[in-house]
């Protein structure tokens, strides 16, 4: 990763960032390969994909060419695996590699993929590394626990693993949106990665660091508008409205609770420390419900059995509702949810007056407001 980075800073890639073309070419060679087919496509969200262009191995070699519009993420799905590239107008460069392994007496396939082009491609692909590892430590915390005594210093371990990583995972997105204002991958990982950990004041500087021709280009364009809507759903706002479903199939609207102060609370039955948090919550309901708190419940879930369930195992007495389409409800977008639990405090205007409460936090903000 040192290699990339330091390559990034010479100073030759705003040059190759500036260069426009009118067509995109991704050309690549599979030796046995041939008859596989190789797609380019968009990812439109709720599990729903466009393809963009297609090509078949021939004599051990695929080309795509069209025309480009936008330059944009895309996917370049090969042998059903998708490598996420930014599609623009330097040619792009694959080689797949098929490699045969013996698991347990039996002989598998897998195809090695790599992938190289605009310096855009080496931007991108960098803060893709550095999430990767992240996740494979989340992983292994995430199968591990604390019940055995055993397991705890190993835990403790990777956690510390953990931090470090990110910590510097946030280093190189700094010093590359720093470095690169003038390339479409800039604008692309403050929208992808960026947004979700930071503040709104580090997210707008970053933004207003970038040039005037990524800000108008369409990645540029589509932070703005992730920008515009953190806005509307940060403290000092009115909460935006939205109407969902109780389980029951009974509409139910943000703007039903006006007059009270509502506990507007993204979970899921499958969230481990939704659940841990449970108690706490369930502790701010019964002081204050009769006062005039309410807790309203938007869930995550895309299976409705699995959401209900964990509504009545765990005496959940509020309201619930679910778009029950996981992470593309509508609503999460709305407010910018990227992780759960995640709880915004709103007030009787409709205001909201608190974010990112948990803990003791949930119970100090809400107390807040009914205090004589």
């Amino acid at each position: 990763m040192k290699k990339i980075v330091s390559g990034l800073l010479m100073g030759i890639l705003c040059v190759a960032c500036a260069k426009q073309e009118t067509t995109y070419t991704i050309q690549g060679e599979w030796k046995d390969g041939d008859g596989n087919v190789i797609y380019l496509k968009k990812d439109l969200g709720n599990k729903q994909y466009e393809i963009l262009d297609s090509a078949v191995v021939v004599n051990g070699v695929f080309k795509m060419q069209k025309p480009l519009g936008d330059v944009d993420e895309c996917i370049l799905q090969i042998n059903g695996v998708s490598n996420i590239i930014i599609l623009d107008s330097v040619p792009i460069q694959v080689k797949c590699e098929t490699v045969k392994k013996t698991v347990r007496g039996k002989e598998t396939e897998s195809v090695k993929t790599e992938i190289s082009g605009s310096i855009e491609q080496d931007i991108f692909k960098t803060v893709l590394l550095a999430q990767g590892n992240e996740m494979m430590i989340m992983l292994g915390l995430s199968f591990m626990g604390k019940e055995e005594k055993e397991k705890s210093e190993m835990v403790d371990s990777l956690a510390q693993i953990y931090i470090g990583m990110k910590a510097k995972t946030e280093k190189t997105i700094d010093s590359l949106v720093t470095n690169y204002p003038d390339c479409h991958a800039t604008a692309l990982i403050i929208n992808n990665f960026v947004i979700k950990n930071r503040d709104l004041e580090v997210i707008e500087k970053m933004y207003e660091s970038l040039t005037p021709r990524i800000k108008n280009a369409y990645l540029g364009r589509k932070l703005k508008a992730s920008i515009d809507n953190i806005k509307k759903a940060s403290v000092g706002n009115i909460a935006p409205d939205f109407t969902l479903q109780i389980p029951d199939g009974k509409s139910v609207s943000l703007i039903d609770y006006r007059g009270k102060y509502v506990l507007l609370d993204f979970w899921a039955s499958w969230c481990g420390p939704c659940l841990r948090e449970v108690p706490n919550v369930k502790k701010v309901y019964d002081k204050f419900h009769d006062k005039g708190f309410e807790i309203l419940s938007v869930s995550l879930d895309d299976k409705k059995d699995n959401w209900v369930d964990a509504i009545k195992k765990n005496d959940l007495n509020w309201v619930h509702v679910s778009s029950l389409q996981g992470w593309s409800c509508p609503v999460a977008k709305l407010y910018n949810v990227s992780g759960v639990p995640a709880m915004l405090l709103i007030d009787k205007e409709g205001k909201i007056i608190a974010t990112k409460l948990r803990g003791e936090l949930l119970m100090e903000k809400v107390a807040e407001q009914f205090e004589e």
